[in-house]
């Protein structure tokens, strides 16, 4: 399966989630280091990337990575991605997507 998407459906997709009123006023994008995902991505038996969703130190939304093997399980004794630069903050100056 492509994870790929074009730029139109990732507009349109980033765009519903930023207007829709229940998201108002909350994270929408969070950024990490490249040599962050490199040394995830290096483990051994990563097959996948799983993003979850949560709630920061701070209560704001926010985002976990882990590497997934070839059974679909979480890798939770390697590395695990956190404490990303949240936009509104960290923000592209100009961005479609936002």
């Amino acid at each position: 399966m492509s994870n790929i998407i074009d730029l139109t459906q990732a507009e349109t997709e980033t765009h519903a989630y930023q207007n829709d009123a229940q998201f108002q006023g909350l994270t929408k994008s969070c950024a990490m280091d490249k040599s962050a995902y490199e040394q995830l991505l290096a483990q051994p038996g990563v097959e996948k990337v799983r993003t979850y969703f949560s709630l920061d130190t701070n209560n704001k939304l926010s985002i976990v990575v882990v590497g997934v093997d070839a059974l679909g399980e979480d890798m939770t004794s390697g590395v695990i991605l956190g404490d990303s630069e949240h936009c509104p903050y960290y923000c592209p100056s100009n961005s479609s997507l936002m």
